[in-house]
Order: structure tokens, then sequence, then C-alpha cells
């Protein structure tokens, strides 16, 4: 982050507090919603030129949100069949990195349910979600969507949980120096960090929520069908004699490997320092991610992030249409709010967040 946010206020608290601070930010209606597309930026661009591009492109596609299911678990299935076929330690390794990988990918289509991305009936979107993304994460949809729309309202205050649990965990602090970053990404990689990264899902959990830990209280049809799946998942795993497999290639993963990629995109998409009135100042956009960017760090276009807050309507399939029309306004800053890449070269967000100490 650049000096001058060390000169603004330190916090926004309310809409209200924001719009004194800079009267020409919209106003952000006070019922929760992730999808009033009125996020609050006192960069001077003309949102109502926008309108009719960004209702064009909130249009959700059911049959993309099917498929996206579909292929993490072919994907997931092949790497398991490979280790049963193979079975050489190498294997293992290989099936495991690749499922971390899916792993993640499922957090972020638990991301675009939360915002009602994944199917147009709502009901069916929260009970796909929930069986074939959440649950297998160790989260349900409702408790991680809660959180989410307060993180969209308030993000780095305060009143963001996301920002509040990163305060009381220095890992989560960059700019690092090289040294620094590599050794809290190892830290991630052999599971020194495990304990911390659970506390940040248990409210989006279901046995969180149970226990009041946070998320809204677990409604009936939450209780049956998470019964279901773990019934489901405990008399496959019996009779497949699958719990050594799982152990290995999903809950070791899991709390490793999937968590380093997941450290890299959250400090990317956001710095968890002070928040200044200009929400376009600690949010960013990552143009052109790799191939191997898209699958470990960033995926279904999830490097769109500052687009995807500025119009949240919009499905991720969407964003890179929208990324173009916001280029041509005078929203993005190079170095602060935009990056080409998260791991290499100059112009990489790694470059800036191991740029500490550096003159």
């Amino acid at each position: 982050m650049d000096g001058r946010g060390s000169h603004l206020p330190a916090l926004r608290q309310s809409a209200r507090a924001r719009q004194e601070v800079c009267p020409q930010m919209l106003a952000v209606p006070e019922p929760l919603s992730l999808d009033d597309s009125e996020a609050v930026t006192s960069r001077a661009f003309d949102r109502r030129a926008l309108t009719a591009s960004v209702r064009e492109l909130s249009v959700v596609a059911n049959g993309r949100g099917l498929w996206a299911v579909t292929r993490q678990w072919l994907m997931i299935a092949l790497s398991v069949a490979f280790v049963v076929q193979v079975d050489r330690w190498w294997a293992w390794v290989l099936a495991a990195v690749v499922i971390s990988s899916r792993q993640h990918a499922l957090l972020s289509l638990v991301h675009e349910a939360a915002h009602y991305h994944l199917f147009t009936n709502r009901k069916l979107n929260d009970v796909v979600a929930d069986l074939l993304c959440a649950f297998p994460t160790n989260i349900t949809t409702e408790g991680y969507r809660k959180e989410h729309a307060e993180h969209h309202r308030y993000v780095n205050t305060d009143r963001d949980p996301y920002w509040r649990t990163a305060q009381r965990d220095h890992a989560w602090m960059f700019p690092r120096t090289r040294r620094g970053a590599a050794l809290v990404l190892l830290g991630d990689l052999v599971g020194f960090f495990s304990l911390s990264h659970l506390r940040i899902v248990v409210p989006w959990s279901y046995t969180g929520r149970s226990m009041g830990k946070g998320g809204p209280p677990i409604s009936r049809a939450e209780h049956i069908r998470y019964a279901l799946w773990l019934t489901g998942l405990i008399t496959f795993l019996t009779l497949t004699g699958g719990w050594l497999h799982y152990l290995l290639l999903w809950s070791l993963p899991s709390l490793t490997l999937m968590m380093m990629a997941f450290r890299i995109r959250a400090v990317v998409e956001h710095p968890f320092t002070p928040a200044t009135p200009d929400e376009t100042h600690e949010t960013r956009d990552v143009e052109a991610a790799t191939w191997f960017e898209r699958f470990f760090i960033a995926p279904f276009n999830a490097s769109y992030h500052l687009s995807h807050h500025l119009f949240p309507s919009v499905p991720y399939y969407h964003l890179p249409a929208l990324h173009e029309r916001l280029k041509q306004t005078s929203l993005y800053r190079p170095g602060e709010n935009h990056f080409q890449t998260y791991l290499g070269g100059e112009k990489s967000a790694w470059s800036f967040l191991t740029s500490a100490g550096r003159k």
C-alpha cells in the first residue's frame, strides 16, 4: 500500500461515515445484500454508463454452474483412480497436489453459490453447493454467505469478519520481505498454520454454527442434508476401504497445500491493513493470471476481485468482460489495485507482496 493511505481516515464504519469523507460516494442500502451493485468507491467513473452492460453480464447460466461442479469431481475421481492404479509414493503426492487445487476450486464455487451464481433456482443453488462444494470442504454455504455479505459491505474495517480474523494472526500481514513471505508459505505447506486457518472457517462450518460460534442458526433443511451427506460419506469410505485415501488425499492436502494457495489469493485480493475511504485502494484485480495461477491460486476468475466487489451481481464467467469495460475508466492504478500476474515479473502481485525492505 502506498503512502497516500496513511493520511486517510483509518476506518469506514458505516455508509454515512464514508459519505461524510467523500460526499460523491454512493450509499450502500442498509439491508445486507450481496448483489446490490452499490460498492462504495471514491474513484470518478460513471457507474450509470455501465448499467446496461452489467445487467447483461449478470445473467446466470445454469449449464455453466452444473459443468463447473461436475468437472471438479471428475478431476478428483480421476486423481484417486490414478493412485489406486499406480500406488507409488509419487502418485500419491501428485494426486494430492491436483486434489488440493480442486478443493480450492470448490471453495470458489461456494463463493459463487453465496452470490446465487450457480443456478437461477436459489433452493437448488444452495442444495448443490452444500452437498458437492461446501460440506466436502467442511463449511456450509449459508454460514459462508453471512460473513461474506458483511465483508462486501465493510471491507477491511472492524466490521469485516475476514479483516478481524486476520488482525489476530500476524502471518496475514503483507508486504513482507521475500524471506518472510517464503517462510509464511512454507509454514502453510507443512501445516504450521493449520489451526489458525481452521479458526477462520469455524463460523462457516456446520459444527461451528451448531455450537453458536458464528453464522446464522442452522435450518431444518440444512440439518437434513448434512446428515444425509455425512451418512453417505461414512458409508462410502467404509464399504470401499477408502479411509486412508481420504486422510492422505483429502484431509491432509486441505490443511496444507490448499491453504497455501488460499493465502496467496487472499492477500492479493485485500491488504489486511486499516481501510481508507476508497475501496479501490485496497481491493485488486490481476489481469493476466497464467494457466498455472488460474489452476492453483485463482480458479473461476477469482483474480478479478475488484471487478467482483464493484459489481457482485456478475457471475465468474463474465468477470473478464466486465474487467475490459472497467479498463476504459480511470479505475485502475498499476502496482496498487491492478497487477498483471500473481507470481512472475516486476508487474506481479508477488513483487508487491515481497516489497518490504526495498527502496
